[in-house]
């Protein structure tokens, strides 16, 4: 397709600074910056990053806690029609230049904390590191251009990494296009005030938290930045005028603990609630406690948000995650077709912020598109009203404290242990976390050693929330006669076996 045959609409950001130039679009640590700040800086940090770039292509990695080097980074990458690519910091190096090849990253925006660990990773890639600190303090460009620009809704915006069943994350590419029709979803959806304020406390390496810049941005709303979620510092932010936050299930409980009786502000108007299925009690609490609650079903693959409880409907459903949003379209897929209302089957999405498909792997994927339908792996039902009924995230999925870990990525570490002859890795409940990974192995090196061991090789291949609670050893794992681990019998073994087995 031309370039002149594609969707093109104005740069939302230069939209923003000529509509609201003194509004503020940034705060961070007590700084306000106004979008015309904004813009500036935007393209002072491009101009460096397209220096760094020189004549390589390849995508522009970003490698940071949340800060205001990061917001700009981001939307430079989109100035410069080049895609970001935010990284879990939590990672290692390891997992760090796994993604770094995957994604032909060639520029990697890093701030201080995590710079070693990027040198390392970096050791064998022709890739330019740039500290993100040194974004922060570039003078603005003498003049703004004056030329508009113009933003390709077609053009890959974003990748952005969630965990894949072939034991490697897999990385999602997001669209201009996915972004936008987000961001005008969502407003359409959860309304959009004059007065609204993002409360921004999620790590931006996922969509999340990524999508809350973009609403900032398109819908001309501040965004209050946090560098990470703490209670005291996120509850002092809402006082102060946030009036929208995202959280999952575990920030939203600490948020709670820390309230204790506390009345909340009356401009607080919506807490989106996502990350894994919403505990039933905990929105009965919130409702009681009268805390705005929405429980959302969303996923990186559907740019954020695909149906959303508004809070007035939380008491009435509170075991449900809303209606779709006003451009998406859902529905189940059970084994006699198209769902019936209360009928479960596998949850399939489509509209406008449906991603363009895995990194290398096209639309098709593990989890495919069929008439433009993507299946999501997802278990659910639609009551009468079509309202959403989430009942299992994807069918191996583990969610620890808001972030997806699938057994098979860990498996294959575990398997790269030379005393390892099979593993199998199940996710267990946990009050703390919403659930621990806990991994069975068949060992073949001298018993007491397994947990130890097995321990440190998974610290130095794993991020910490994958990393299991604790190791068993088995005699063998149970396993289909095609050799598929079937993991409800591992689960029935695991609970059955006294702890000493356990190392």
């Amino acid at each position: 397709m031309t370039a002149s045959a594609r969707a093109l609409i104005p740069d939302w950001l230069d939209v923003a600074a000529r509509s609201r130039p003194n509004k503020v679009a940034l705060s961070f640590d007590g700084q306000d910056r106004t979008f015309t700040d904004l813009r500036r800086a935007v393209a002072a940090v491009a101009t460096v990053l397209i220096d760094a770039r020189a004549e390589k292509t390849g995508r522009i990695g970003i490698l940071s806690a949340n800060r205001p080097g990061v917001v700009f980074a981001v939307h430079a990458a989109t100035r410069m029609s080049a895609p970001v690519v935010p990284l879990n910091w939590r990672q290692t190096a390891p997992e760090i230049a796994w993604q770094l090849r995957d994604a032909g990253i060639t520029v990697l925006a890093v701030d201080e904390e995590r710079a070693a660990v990027a040198r390392t990773a970096c050791a064998t890639f022709p890739v330019t590191i740039v500290p993100i600190e040194e974004l922060e303090c570039l003078p603005p460009p003498d003049s703004d251009p004056n030329e508009p620009r113009r933003i390709d809704l077609e053009q890959e915006a974003a990748v952005i990494y969630t965990s894949g069943t072939s034991g490697r994350p897999k990385g999602a590419r997001i669209t201009n296009g996915n972004l936008w029709f987000s961001a005008i979803s969502s407003a359409l959806h959860l309304g959009h005030h004059p007065d609204d304020v993002w409360l921004a406390a999620m790590p931006l390496f996922h969509i999340g938290g990524l999508a809350i810049l973009f609403r900032g941005v398109i819908g001309a709303v501040p965004v209050v930045l946090h560098e990470r979620f703490e209670p005291g510092t996120a509850l002092a932010a809402i006082d102060e005028g946030a009036t929208l936050l995202s959280v999952v299930p575990t920030m939203l409980q600490r948020l709670l603990d820390a309230r204790s009786d506390v009345p909340w502000p009356p401009h607080l108007r919506c807490v989106l609630l996502g990350g894994s299925a919403a505990p039933q009690r905990l929105v009965e609490e919130c409702v009681r406690r009268g805390l705005p609650v929405a429980p959302t079903y969303g996923l990186t693959e559907a740019t954020s948000q695909v149906t959303t409880l508004l809070p007035e409907q939380a008491p009435r459903r509170p075991s449900s995650s809303g209606l779709p949003l006003p451009l998406t379209e859902i529905r189940v897929a059970a084994p006699s077709g198209t769902g019936r209302p209360g009928e479960v089957g596998e949850i399939e999405i489509r509209g406008p912020t449906v991603f363009a498909g895995y990194l290398d792997d096209g639309v098709a994927g593990s989890r495919g598109m069929a008439d433009r339908w993507f299946r999501t792996g997802d278990a659910g039902h639609l009551d009468d009203d079509g309202y959403l009924h989430v009942l299992d995230r994807r069918d191996d999925l583990i969610i620890s404290g808001g972030e997806n870990v699938y057994p098979a990525e860990i498996e294959r570490v575990l398997r790269e242990h030379p005393s390892v002859l099979d593993a199998g890795v199940i996710g267990v409940a946990d009050e703390s976390w919403g659930s621990r990974p806990v991994a069975a192995v068949v060992w073949s090196g001298e018993p007491d050693q397994a947990g130890p061991e097995l321990l440190r090789h998974c610290q130095g291949h794993l991020s910490g929330y994958k990393t299991p609670e604790r190791f068993v050893v088995l005699s063998e794992l149970p396993r289909s006669p095609s050799g598929k681990l079937l993991r409800r019998a591992l689960r029935d073994m695991i609970g059955e076996l006294p702890r000493r087995t356990e190392a």
